[in-house]
């Protein structure tokens, strides 16, 4: 019998949780969340809350999971970090799914990974300069939300569609469903024949 498959999310010091929040919700059913932070500890974010680290970036299995999350905010302290960098390139060696939101993306392109694949992100111009050397290679495209293989981006207003997009592809959600679930999360109201 085959090792059930997880959902990792991973937090840093002075990451927006609350970008892949909603990508945890809709995958935790059929693939359970866990938490990874650099060194394993409890991470505490910017609203106080405390959230359980299951992993440290070094000691987790990456085999285990469907997909893997990177909310935005600032990287600034994980940027030297090589253990995320070896996650990531694992992850992405294997196929597994990678969603990156907002400034995620950064963490994707520090491991070499956006090289002639297309992304988006949500720094604004004024951060062109010290990310042009990240950016080498890859191909920006200004959209709030792209996949390029088994790697999704989003500007951080798109979290909603970043999330049922990632929950789709990861196999949590039908393809079926996904509409109710995008109209849904964004108060839109419509009658569907498939609920929840």
């Amino acid at each position: 019998m085959s090792k059930k498959k997880k959902t990792l999310a991973i937090f840093y010091p002075g990451c927006i949780e609350f970008e892949i929040m909603l990508a945890c919700e809709l995958s935790a059913k059929v693939f359970p969340v866990e938490v990874a932070t650099p060194g394993g500890k409890v991470h505490t974010g910017s609203t106080g809350m405390n959230f359980q680290a299951h992993h440290s970036f070094a000691s987790l299995q990456v085999e285990d999971y469907q997909c893997i999350l990177l909310p935005g905010g600032d990287p600034y302290d994980i940027m030297d970090n090589k253990d995320i960098d070896q996650l990531l390139v694992t992850a992405d060696q294997r196929g597994i799914l990678i969603g990156a939101i907002c400034a995620g993306p950064l963490l994707l392109a520090k491991a070499n990974l956006l090289k002639n694949r297309r992304f988006t992100h949500g720094y604004g111009n004024w951060h062109g300069d010290f990310l042009a050397q990240y950016w080498q290679g890859a191909i920006f495209t200004d959209e709030p939300l792209v996949v390029d293989g088994n790697i999704v981006t989003a500007k951080p207003e798109a979290h909603i569609d970043f999330a049922v997009e990632i929950a789709r592809l990861a196999g949590a959600i039908e393809n079926q469903k996904a509409e109710y679930y995008r109209n849904y999360y964004k108060g839109n109201k419509f009658v569907v024949s498939t609920p929840i």
